[in-house]
């Protein structure tokens, strides 16, 4: 039986972003899952098996910071990439905090999200294994 792609979800209330992180993990072999909103991705029947998630820190119904935080009172612990506009170190020590493996600002350089999600997979993407950089 062939392996199984692994899974990243994506909220991200952008609708360029949210089609330009799918495309690129789609491109790497990904199976992606976009969400436009916290609700939609915290309904996801799939939620539980995804691999990786990719959060944007602002968005309207509920930051990437109080989803992980959500997540985890409902013993969900999903190796996190938040994505934010300004990465203060005040924003970086809440996520390090909340269990959130990375922390990339926008406009996001080179490859440094896709070699983000390897390294979650590449290290079984324990939670709390890795500070938010």
């Amino acid at each position: 039986m062939p392996k199984q792609q692994p899974l990243v979800l994506v909220a991200n209330d952008d609708d360029a972003m949210r089609d330009a992180l799918q495309f690129s993990l789609q491109l790497e072999n990904f199976e992606v899952r976009v969400h436009r909103c916290s609700a939609d991705l915290l309904a996801d029947c799939e939620l539980r098996r995804a691999d990786c998630l990719i959060l944007k820190d602002h968005m309207p119904d509920m930051g990437g910071l109080d989803l992980v935080r959500c997540l985890r009172a409902h013993n969900i612990r999903l190796p996190t990439i938040l994505l934010t506009a300004n990465a203060t170190p005040g924003l970086q020590r809440r996520a390090a905090e909340a269990g959130i493996w990375l922390v990339l600002e926008n406009p996001i350089l080179d490859n440094a999200l896709l070699e983000g999600v390897a390294a979650i997979l590449d290290h079984g993407g324990a939670p709390g294994d890795r500070a938010a950089t």
